[in-house]
């Protein structure tokens, strides 16, 4: 009986017998993340007897890294965090390292803001400035992107080792380190230490003796050692390529089925529904559709080694070739075929031109002659190819594409073979309750732990006022916030009395300026009685005169009157005034400093809550394949990942 999963015998199986001379694709952009524990596939095809080639693709055909701020003139390489600040746009893919638990999932500001964090009260109040501030806290934990900050488009497979081969060994040494010292054992953390400097010699190796070559070629050179690191063994029946050599572009290439999709764009008959397929297939999404590339654009790239790469683009009377600096070549009559279109550009840019699809293309383009190896999380655009695929077939296209084979690995739970006790970093000892623990009872809590954690987020959300919250921390935590619990009660209720009292001046305050606005009408209506009285008035006999004194005497009290209700309003004010700026502010500053307290804690639960669930869950879908061997030398994590992966198809054609 087989010893791995039930799925593997009888998907492989029937794999290897539908397509039995079609190799295996192990396709990725960087070999220090999960590409080689697709290790697992040749451990299961050459365990069963079931053979198969597996080709090991380094992607090298994209950007090496990108990222939103460039600094032009400057032509070095940094190790950049991800956060959702001033690296919230930064993609680097060929350059990439995480520590062991560490992964580049990162919380957004709106997932704080979705969880009740005062994320702009705590900002202001930080001794950081706001960025600096948003960049600590939503940085990711335990990842480094290694980043050109200069102002060329850098394409993996032209990148001179020369230029970056000490930015390599810097990344390497990052990960290595920060991985081997969550090892608590003596022992063990020497072994990954041993293990670090053999892989670093590697690298160190390579740079000196092939100073002239290119990162490409280094991670061709290293693919299969991690391979053999991880199944102790060389691997057989094994290659290494990548896509610049994959999809070179010639008239001695274009005959593959590989190009024969992209002839689907050209020939006449089919290109207008091609096109639709693309637009309709990437509709709704960040994905550009044709039009917004201009005038005959194709999703299509050509790469090559002197102008960079660039959006194609075929009009009738041109070629147009999107790189920095365009490429324009004229045409002597349209082009409706791939082979006419690989005569014209090995003419005019000469060899080693490569043509490689954009992100929902090129999996129908290898796929034509690959069965494509992903992980469980592998590759966002399948749905989409799929889409674009249905939408061919459906109008009369006859494609043919092999299914995708799919990797789902239970990593976290395969621990429990490990014999290593690890050190957590603060937000997993936060969410595990413990700073240290064995391998074998992290394997058996993580899922738990995640499980809370999603709860603890659900909880938050629901929680929107600050007494709620301190409740709910004082029944979580006790202690301290049990206290402030206590102090924050104490405070509201001292702030409603004081507020009760200031409302008895507040009301006493608009009384008199009732008074005042009557007495203010009662001058205006005396002096004016005194005006016609004085307008009216014939001959001044002693009534009249005593008639306009009265008026005087009358004006003089009201000016009186209003003169004693000026000073009784500002009294009363000066009385509620003092009430609160005395008291009242003591009590509104200690509930302002409570509530900034609840924002920190709200703020810390969320990020951990996040850093635990989504990272320990990506990488358990997608593990760096170098972690196992350094923290279980022994290989019997690999071997239980292995046993436990379950394989299964996903179709690139719905019918």
């Amino acid at each position: 009986m087989s010893r791995f999963h039930n799925s593997a015998k009888t998907v492989l199986t029937q794999l290897r017998q539908q397509y039995p001379d079609t190799p295996f694709l192990a396709l990725g952009q960087t070999i220090w993340w999960d590409e080689p524990m697709k290790a697992t596939l040749r451990l299961m095809l050459d365990e069963m007897g079931l053979g198969g080639k597996i080709i090991l693709g380094v992607h090298d055909t994209d950007y090496f890294a990108k990222v939103h701020t460039r600094i032009a003139g400057q032509s070095r390489f940094s190790l950049l965090a991800h956060n959702d600040g001033s690296t919230k746009d930064l993609w680097s893919a060929a350059g990439e390292i995480s520590r062991l638990f560490g992964s580049e999932t990162y919380p957004t500001r709106h997932a704080y803001v979705q969880h009740g964090v005062p994320l702009n009260l705590l900002a202001e109040r930080s001794e950081k400035d706001r960025l600096e501030f948003i960049n600590e806290v939503t940085e990711a934990w335990g990842w480094r992107g290694l980043v050109y900050t200069g102002s060329q488009d850098l394409i993996v497979h032209n990148l001179p080792l020369r230029d970056l081969g000490d930015s390599v060994l810097q990344m390497l040494s990052w990960g290595f380190e920060g991985t081997f010292d969550t090892i608590v054992e003596d022992c063990c953390r020497q072994e990954a230490k041993r293990l670090a400097e053999t892989m670093l010699g590697w690298v160190s190796d390579y740079l000196r003796d092939h100073p002239d070559q290119y990162l490409s070629n280094l991670y061709r050179d290293l693919f299969p050692r991690l391979f053999a690191l991880l199944l102790g063994t060389e691997p057989q029946n094994t290659e290494v390529d990548c896509t610049a050599h994959l999809l070179e572009f010639s008239p001695q290439t274009a005959h593959l089925p590989r190009f024969q999709f992209v002839d689907l764009f050209l020939n006449e008959k089919t290109r207008a529904m091609a096109a639709r397929a693309y637009n309709e297939a990437v509709a709704g999404s960040e994905i550009y559709t044709l039009d917004k590339f201009g005038l005959g654009a194709l999703p299509f790239d050509i790469v090559s080694p002197v102008h960079g790469r660039g959006t194609l683009r075929v009009t009738l009377r041109n070629i147009h070739i999107e790189t920095r600096q365009p490429i324009r070549i004229p045409l002597k009559e349209p082009i409706h075929s791939v082979h006419q279109l690989a005569e014209i550009l090995t003419r005019e840019l000469g060899r080693h031109v490569t043509l490689v699809g954009k992100a929902v293309a090129l999996i129908s383009m290898l796929a034509q002659e690959h069965i494509f190896v992903f992980n469980e999380e592998g590759s966002a655009y399948v749905h989409r190819t799929r889409r674009m695929n249905d939408y061919m077939r459906r109008h009369g296209v006859d494609l043919r594409v092999h299914p995708i084979l799919r990797l789902h690995y239970q990593t976290w739970d395969s621990l429990e073979v490990g014999q290593a006790t690890l050190t957590l970093p603060d937000h997993l000892a936060a969410t595990f309750g413990q700073r240290q623990i064995t391998t074998r009872d992290f394997s058996q809590s993580w899922q738990t732990v995640c499980r809370e954690q999603q709860d603890l987020l659900d909880t938050l959300r629901r929680i929107t006022k600050p007494r709620d919250m301190l409740r709910f921390l004082a029944e979580r935590q006790g202690g301290a916030w049990s206290d402030l619990l206590d102090r924050y009660e104490q405070a509201k209720q001292a702030l409603v009395e004081l507020r009760s009292q200031a409302l008895v001046y507040q009301n006493q305050v608009e009384g008199l300026y009732r008074d005042l606005k009557r007495i203010k009408s009662a001058i205006r209506d005396t002096e004016r009685a005194k005006g016609d009285h004085f307008r009216a008035t014939v001959e001044w006999t002693p009534e009249e005169e005593d008639c306009r004194a009265a008026f005087d005497a009358r004006i003089r009290q009201l000016l009186q009157d209003r003169r004693s209700t000026l000073q009784q309003i500002q009294t009363l004010k000066s009385l509620r005034l003092g009430l609160e700026r005395g008291a009242a502010s003591v009590h509104r500053r200690a509930i302002i400093e409570i509530e900034a307290q609840i924002g920190a804690e709200r703020l810390r639960l969320v990020r951990n809550a996040i850093l635990t669930s989504t990272s320990l869950l990506h990488t358990n879908h997608r593990p760096t394949a170098w972690w196992l061997p350094m923290v279980d030398p022994s290989g019997r994590w690999f071997q239980r990942i292995a046993e436990t992966a379950e394989v299964y198809t996903e179709p690139l054609l719905s019918m």
